[in-house]
């Protein structure tokens, strides 16, 4: 489904947002990484390199959406280095330092700046915090 709307959102001219991410169980489990990896496999099947470039993927853990918790600055690291390799596999070292890997999982302004001076984080995908001005004001700020 994700894969077929990625494709119908380029072919229309707009940029796609992946989310790909798991469960509090599969992170518990230790399944994060193989669950990541299907997800995005399958949301960009029959994606070529050059149609990559209008797909920007965010890493949005489930376990953190609407609760409250994030993932730690080494959590989220983690994950975006990984994706940075299976795009490099996947396609070429170029595409993968081209590509937009996004963090968003309870992006507050007290742990932005930690997410945001990592590696392979190249942005927030800031859900409940863009509700309350005054929280994506300090988010936005930070990044000015």
């Amino acid at each position: 489904t994700v894969n077929k709307k990625a494709k119908t959102a380029i072919a229309d001219g707009l940029t796609a947002i992946v989310c790909v991410g798991e469960t509090l169980g599969e992170r518990e489990s230790g399944s994060t990484f193989t669950v990541i990896e299907t997800q995005v496999k399958g949301s960009l099947a029959g994606i070529n390199a050059e149609t990559l470039a209008r797909v920007i993927i965010a890493y949005e853990p489930v376990w953190a959406i609407w609760t409250g918790k994030t993932a730690n600055d080494g959590q989220a690291q983690e994950v975006h280095a990984f994706l940075r390799r299976l795009i490099t596999d996947l396609y070429s070292q170029p595409v993968a330092d081209a590509v937009r890997i996004l963090y968003g999982g309870s992006v507050k302004p007290d742990n932005i700046k930690g997410l945001m001076s990592q590696p392979d984080i190249d942005g927030a995908l800031v859900g409940g915090a863009s509700l309350k001005a005054d929280s994506f004001a300090a988010i936005v700020k930070f990044g000015s």
